[in-house]
């Protein structure tokens, strides 16, 4: 049976452009503003709700917390033309884990790959972000570096921090070549930074590679790891026609999306006495904070202690506008999107 979504959005144009590209997969209703919304949610079964946040009346924020009163079981997610920055505070407080940026044809394909998302277990891979032949090689994880694909990834495994500081120098001067920005190399630090050291964990929840002191929220790195088998993880990189990109992919799931949204929005937040960030002095965080800043999209796959896999993807034409907010998390226990 086909799932059913409801697109709220006041611009009959973008509706229908996006109603049309769902329509041959899915069931698609179109309301303009809250009350027709809420005359589908309250008259049809709909499993999943993309609306604008900035809607004639009442907001598409409205909406969400009258589904999470009143409709708890259809998923939602939100779109606008504005600064997603903007609505981080928002989603942190109203469990909203998708805002998507509606300002060309690409964001209308991620909103496709969105859906597909949300309304199915099948969170992970890159390859969905892209067509066909678009090719994943990973036969070779434990050979030395190899160029990047053209339309395609390649992973390499990491084994030790000689191994990731290697391969990390090697990657990002590929990458740069085919026109990634330089700042490329922080990114491939931080997110293998985390897969490395803090998304490894013992069966009481405590770092293996790391001290922890919690009264400056700060931890502090051994020296030399070499990992366990166990904890050995994945670095993918490769390109296409359009964009440069990077996949760290961990053993874990220890990552959790809450914590992204809290992390971001002290970084985005500015506290009022200082003037400054309100997360400024925060070093765990920082590097998500980062990563999103230096990337085009930055998307959080995650299934909790299984699996937490990020990508980041970079336009090879220059900024494309604003950026998402992509978290997608399975629960383990029903294996549906929660």
């Amino acid at each position: 049976m086909k799932k059913s979504i409801l697109i709220v959005e006041d611009i009959h144009s973008i509706r229908e452009a996006i109603m049309d590209l769902l329509s041959t997969k899915f069931n698609v209703f179109g309301a303009e503003h809250f009350e027709e919304a809420v005359w589908y949610l309250t008259n049809e079964k709909i499993d999943l709700t993309i609306t604008d946040i900035r809607l004639p009346g009442k907001s598409g924020i409205d909406l969400v917390k009258l589904i999470q009163k009143e409709f708890p079981n259809v998923l939602y997610a939100l779109m606008t033309a504005y600064n997603i920055n903007e609505y981080i505070k928002f989603a942190k407080d109203l469990h909203i884990w998708n805002i998507i940026p509606k300002y060309s044809f690409l964001d209308i394909h991620l909103i496709e790959v969105m859906v597909e998302k949300l309304l199915s277990n099948n969170i992970f891979g890159i390859e969905k972000y892209f067509s066909s032949e678009f090719k994943v090689y990973s036969e070779n994880i434990n050979s030395e570096f190899e160029e990047a694909p053209t339309n395609g990834i390649i992973y390499k495994q990491i084994k030790s921090d000689q191994d990731r500081s290697i391969l990390c120098g090697k990657i990002s001067k590929n990458l740069i070549q085919l026109g990634a920005p330089k700042a490329i190399q922080q990114v491939l630090e931080e997110l293998t930074s985390n897969a490395m050291i803090r998304a490894p964990r013992t069966h009481e929840g405590d770092y293996k590679y790391q001290f922890e002191i919690p009264s400056h929220d700060m931890v502090v790195p051994l020296d030399n790891i070499q990992l366990m088998p166990d904890d050995y993880f994945l670095i993918g990189y490769g390109a296409t026609e359009s964009t440069i990109f990077i996949v760290v992919r961990d053993q874990f799931g220890s990552l959790r999306k809450e914590e992204i949204l809290h992390r971001l929005d002290r970084h985005i937040s500015i506290d009022e006495s200082t003037g400054f960030p309100k997360g400024l002095e925060d070093s765990h965080g920082r590097g998500l904070y980062i990563c999103r800043e230096i990337s085009d999209q930055l998307i959080f796959n995650i299934e909790p202690g299984v699996c937490t896999e990020t990508i980041a993807m970079i336009n090879r034409e220059g900024r494309t506008g604003f950026k998402s907010l992509s978290i997608y998390e399975v629960d383990p226990k029903s294996k549906s999107i929660s």
